[in-house]
């Protein structure tokens, strides 16, 4: 990074004390959360859930739900505790403690979500704002752009730097007609030449001199190649938010499958699959409950680690990465793919592949595909 980077603008300023305060809020939230669990209160306030549909049909004890809480209030406080710390560092210009602020903003979002308070979506709003100017080029040690001031406020249309353009240069004075230096009286002997030629200002006269030229086609630069556009495209910003969206989802409700089957034993299954707890349990003796159990525990694990390095790739083909664009653009396309086969076999699956679809086709658009930082 160049040394001689602007000052910090207000925009990160803010941001990171928002990160800070947000996740310092959402501590002690969690902690509240977990004294609380075990209160009268709670309890019958789960009590009354569990006996209201649409939980009434989940088969769920309370103390399987209290113990559900009780994780998802140490995940957000784990989470909260790692991006307190991580938003001191932005404040020192670290472009990875933004790059793992954006990882660690998915999971605070949804725990935070659980425990009742709003602060992970904010913590996780001022993340974003890390990400867009004058933010982005201050983290990444390089000038701001001209629509900024030093201090990252935006700038006046009347400060806008404007081109200093030359004085106009007088015309040449022209010589005397004849007629009058002949109307000089005798011995007027006029003024003396000069020493040497003069040089007359102003650019030397050609074919055309004086008259507007018609405007020159603009022609493509060396190489045959149209200049790129630097506006971003609207159809990747929507491509992006897919895929952001979606890894969101898909990770929440595989970590919840995880955490429900970390404590539900296999009698409440059964008893909560009500008519098809004949059928469930036939798949489950084939299978086994310990195989049943670690298999989702390895697809969880694989969906959050595909979801992290989605959502990563998606962060820099929105910044202008070409072969991050690439590589997220082969990967929902084989999604696509298995989405295909997996609709003949499970109608319902539609759902999933039509926002798939919709980024793969978003990010072959010729405008996406020429569009680079």
């Amino acid at each position: 990074m160049s040394d001689a980077a602007p000052a910090r603008p207000r925009q990160v300023t803010v941001a990171a004390w928002l990160i800070i305060l947000g996740s310092v809020f959402v501590v002690f939230s969690a902690f509240g959360q977990v004294s609380a669990g075990s209160s009268l209160e709670t309890r019958e306030r789960i009590e009354t859930l569990l006996s209201e549909p649409p939980a009434e049909g989940l088969g769920l004890a309370v103390d399987t739900v209290l113990e559900i809480l009780r994780i998802v209030a140490m995940v957000a406080a784990a989470a909260a505790t790692a991006t307190a710390i991580l938003g001191t560092q932005v404040l020192q210009r670290s472009r990875s403690a933004r790059l793992w602020l954006s990882v660690l903003a998915v999971p605070l979002f949804l725990s935070a979500a659980f425990i009742g308070g709003f602060m992970g979506a904010l913590v996780a709003a001022a993340v974003v704002m890390l990400w867009l100017q004058p933010a982005r080029s201050w983290l990444a040690g390089e000038p701001l752009p001209e629509r900024f001031n030093a201090d990252g406020t935006l700038r006046k249309a009347e400060e806008a730097p404007r081109k200093q353009t030359p004085p106009p240069t007088a015309p040449p004075t022209p010589p005397a007609p004849r007629h009058e230096q002949e109307r000089q009286p005798v011995g007027h002997a006029g003024p003396p030449p000069p020493a040497y030629p003069q040089q007359q200002p102003g650019p030397a006269p050609y074919a055309g001199f004086g008259q507007a030229q018609p405007e020159r086609p603009q022609t493509a630069p060396v190489g045959g190649h149209a200049a790129r556009p630097q506006r971003r495209p609207a159809a990747l910003a929507w491509a992006c938010a897919l895929v952001w969206v979606g890894s969101g989802l898909a990770v929440a409700l595989m970590l919840l499958a995880s955490l429900v089957f970390s404590v539900v034993t296999e009698a409440e299954l059964l008893e909560a699959a009500g008519d098809q707890r004949a059928e469930l349990a036939a798949q489950i003796e084939d299978l086994g409950w310990e195989s049943l159990v670690q298999g989702i525990y390895a697809a969880t694990a694989v969906l959050v680690l595909g979801g992290i390095v989605a959502s990563v790739l998606a962060v820099l083909a929105f910044r202008g990465v070409r072969w991050a664009r690439i590589a997220l653009t082969v990967s929902t396309g084989a999604l696509t793919g298995m989405l295909l086969a997996a609709v003949l076999a499970a109608p319902p699956m539609v759902l999933v592949l039509v926002p798939v679809a919709a980024t793969f086709v978003l990010l072959l658009l010729p405008g996406v595909r020429a569009w680079r930082r």
